[in-house]
C-alpha cells in the first residue's frame, strides 16, 4: 500500500480560480442554530445561522433567493436573478476590545483565539500535503493579509509578532519576525507551531491565527460584507467558490470525474472527511478536495486493534492512540482521559498508518465530544 510524502511543499497555479456561482447552495451548520424560516427570501450575505458558543461565526447566505430546506445538517438556498447583497458593515470606527469581536463574529469570522496575548503566532503553513492554499495567499494576497494583521493586532495588543513559514519559504508580512520551521506534516498544527516557536507545549500569553483567518478578516475590513466564500485546492489549483457550493459542481468545474466507488474528501489526506453525498455543500473552513480513487488503499473497517503499535511510533503527542480508540469503540469515554486524550493533535497520523485500517481519529473525535457534551451538562 502506498503512502504519499507528508512534505507540506505543494506546486500551485497562477492565480485563484473563481467558480461560477452555483444555481443552489447547501450551506452546512456545523452545530449553527437556523436564524431563518423555510420559504422565506433572502440578500447574499444575511445572516441565516448562529451557534450557541459564543465565539463562533455566524453562518451568511452566499446567494440571494429563496430558502428551500432547512435540515439538521444544511440550508439549501435557491438562487434569483437579482444578486443583490446586505448594506456594508464599517469596522474601521469600532473600538478594540468586546464591541468588535461581536462584530466580526457577527460577519462569520471565528474568534475564539482572537484574545489579548503577548506574543502572536500567524501560522504560515499549509494544513496538510497536498494543500497551498497558505502558501497563494502569503505570494498573491500580502496587502490583505497585513490589513486583516492590523486588525487582528488591535485586538490581541501583542508586544511581538512571528511568522512561522515551511524552511526556506521567502514568506513575509510586515512588522512580523520570520520563524522557519521544517516542512513535513504534522508540523503544520498550532500546537506544534507553538511548541516549535516557543519551545514549551502549552505556554502562557500565546495567541495563534492562521494564514485563512487573516485573509478573511482583510476582506471584512476592505468590503464590510459577511464571509460567504471559501478558498480551496484541487490538485495543483485554488478556487474561490461560495459557500454551501455542491461538491459536485466544483469538481465538474476542475474538470474531475469521479467514478462509482471512489471516495472523495473535504480536507486533506489526513485530518479530512469524505463526504455523504456529492450534493453535499463545502463549508467555510474546507480548505481542499481529495478524490481517492477506487481501490488505492484499503477501505477503513472496524476491524479488531492487532496491538501492532504502528500508531503509538507514529503519534507526535507520543500517547497510545490503539488504547483510546479501543476504550471509546466500547463507550468508556472517560477511561480515555487516563491515556492522554487531551493531548491528542487530531493530526490523523494514527489512521493513516493503522495496519487494521481501524478509523482511529474517529474514535478519538467521538470521544472528546461525549466528554465535551459530559462537561456541559454539568454547567
Amino acid at each position: 500500500m502506498n503512502k504519499p510524502t507528508t512534505s507540506l511543499i505543494t506546486q500551485f497555479g497562477e492565480t485563484i480560480r473563481d467558480i461560477p456561482p452555483p444555481d443552489e447552495v447547501h450551506i452546512p451548520l456545523k452545530g449553527h442554530i437556523p436564524r431563518i424560516e423555510r420559504k422565506e427570501k433572502l440578500l447574499q450575505g444575511a445572516r441565516i445561522a448562529e451557534h450557541p458558543e459564543g465565539y463562533a461565526g455566524d453562518i451568511h447566505a452566499s446567494l440571494s433567493g429563496k430558502v428551500i430546506n432547512i435540515t439538521p445538517a444544511s440550508i439549501s438556498i435557491k438562487a434569483d436573478t437579482g444578486n443583490l447583497q446586505t448594506e456594508p458593515v464599517d469596522i474601521s470606527g469600532i473600538d478594540p476590545g468586546k464591541e468588535l469581536i461581536l462584530a466580526l463574529k457577527g460577519l462569520g469570522i471565528d474568534t475564539n483565539n482572537l484574545v489579548r496575548a503577548k506574543t502572536l503566532i500567524i501560522n504560515g503553513f499549509n494544513p496538510e500535503p497536498g494543500i497551498s492554499v497558505y502558501d497563494q495567499l502569503l505570494r498573491d494576497h500580502r496587502e490583505t493579509l497585513e490589513r486583516g494583521l492590523e486588525l487582528v493586532r488591535k485586538l490581541i495588543s501583542p508586544s511581538s509578532a512571528i511568522l512561522a513559514v515551511p524552511g526556506r519559504s521567502t514568506a513575509y508580512l510586515s512588522g512580523c519576525m520570520t520563524f522557519h520551521i521544517k516542512t513535513f506534516y504534522p508540523n503544520s498544527l498550532n500546537r506544534v507551531v507553538v511548541k516549535f516557536v516557543t519551545g514549551f507545549d502549552k505556554p502562557e500569553n500565546v495567541a495563534i491565527v492562521s494564514i485563512p483567518q487573516l485573509y478573511f478578516i482583510g476582506k471584512i475590513v476592505e468590503t464590510g460584507l459577511p464571509l460567504t466564500e471559501t478558498i480551496i485546492t484541487i490538485g495543483k489549483v485554488n478556487y474561490r467558490v461560495k459557500i454551501g457550493t455542491p461538491v459536485r459542481m466544483i469538481l465538474e468545474y476542475a474538470g474531475i470525474n469521479v467514478r462509482p466507488g471512489d471516495r472523495v474528501v473535504l480536507g486533506g489526506p489526513f485530518r479530512g472527511s469524505a463526504v455523504y453525498s456529492l450534493d453535499q455543500g463545502v463549508g467555510k473552513d474546507a480548505y481542499g478536495i481529495l478524490v481517492i480513487p477506487k481501490d488505492t488503499f484499503l477501505p477503513v473497517t472496524d476491524a479488531p486493534c492487532l496491538n501492532c503499535g504502528e500508531c503509538v511510533l507514529k503519534c507526535p503527542s507520543r500517547i497510545m492512540p490503539n488504547i483510546i480508540s479501543r476504550m471509546a469503540e466500547f463507550g468508556l469515554f472517560e477511561k480515555t482521559i487516563k491515556y492522554g486524550i487531551e493531548s491528542c493533535l487530531e493530526c490523523g497520523l494514527c489512521t493513516y498508518f493503522c495496519t487494521a485500517r481501524r478509523p482511529v481519529l474517529q474514535y478519538i473525535r467521538l470521544a472528546k465530544d461525549e466528554l465535551a457534551a459530559q462537561e456541559n451538562n454539568k454547567r
